[in-house]
């Protein structure tokens, strides 16, 4: 599952990176949640990035208002659900820009941590689909998009207690994610996890679990720096639970030098962020 995940970058970071125009106004986002705007290339204008808001309203619905929970989907049964199968059948794919997402890492009811990941690419694109609504009344078209999701990762997995991630496309995968020219099993072919050795991780403060509202924005770029991980419950042996050892656990990053990836003793072969 991907409920949170943000896009921080600046425009010209955004643009260049893909070589496309805006259409619209664009505002760096730390905590893009459920029904907020993001950033999208689709396949019916891919030289231009639109915002959409995020959770899928179906064409026929009777309102914007979502009616089920239609922001993630799950690449292994898309083609089951008929909300989802025929926008994959009818090439409604996009391009969801990101450069980080968070995920919680539950210990118990009442203490949740949020993490954030991110990819050794400081801008990437998760694969999404896409719906056109329009108001009966104005006529006016309300778009939206959702996240297709796969088997996580140990990055991922280790957090996330579902062992869900979203779908990270590499560079050269975005144009075929987007081609109308693909089969569906070419297109679904592409919804595996993204490499461990490619991706980054790293706790955030508690304020990340919070939506932002009118009254309570919650959008400040603060969301996205490192927090020192808190210390964790000892076992009923009174072993100390290792999780609890400081720092900020990273993976390689294919663009920093090995001097700069600061490295945790792990002598014993555990792992010492996640083992009991």
């Amino acid at each position: 599952m991907c409920a949170r995940y943000t896009l921080t970058a600046e425009e010209k970071e955004m643009l260049k990176d893909h070589g496309l125009t805006l259409v619209g106004e664009y505002r760096p986002d730390p905590n893009i949640a459920i029904t907020d705007f993001g950033f999208i290339v689709t396949s019916d204008e891919p030289d231009i990035v639109q915002r959409m808001n995020w959770g899928i309203i179906p064409a026929n619905a009777e309102s914007k208002v979502p009616e089920f929970s239609s922001f993630n989907i799950r690449s292994e049964d898309v083609m089951e659900k008929p909300t989802y199968a025929p926008l994959l059948q009818a090439r409604k794919t996009c391009l969801v820009i990101a450069d980080g997402f968070y995920e919680a890492e539950h210990l118990s009811d009442t203490d949740k941590r949020p993490w954030r990941f991110t990819t050794e690419r400081k801008i990437f694109c998760f694969a999404g689909l896409w719906s056109e609504w329009f108001d009966p009344d104005t006529k006016e078209p309300y778009r939206t998009f959702a996240i297709l999701t796969c088997e996580a990762n140990s990055t991922v997995g280790e957090i996330h207690t579902e062992n869900r991630m979203p779908v990270i496309l590499y560079k050269s995968e975005e144009p075929l994610w987007l081609s109308k020219r693909k089969s569906v099993d070419e297109l679904l072919s592409l919804c595996i996890p993204y490499p461990d050795d490619k991706m980054n991780r790293y706790r955030v403060s508690k304020k990340a679990l919070a939506v932002s509202t009118k009254d309570r924005p919650n959008k400040n770029m603060d969301l996205t720096q490192p927090v020192e991980d808190e210390p964790r419950q000892s076992s009923l042996f009174n072993i100390p639970d290792i999780r609890s050892v400081p720092g900020v656990r990273r993976f390689k990053n294919t663009k920093k030098k090995k001097s700069e990836q600061k490295k945790l003793d792990n002598s014993n072969g555990l792992d010492l962020f996640n083992s009991l």
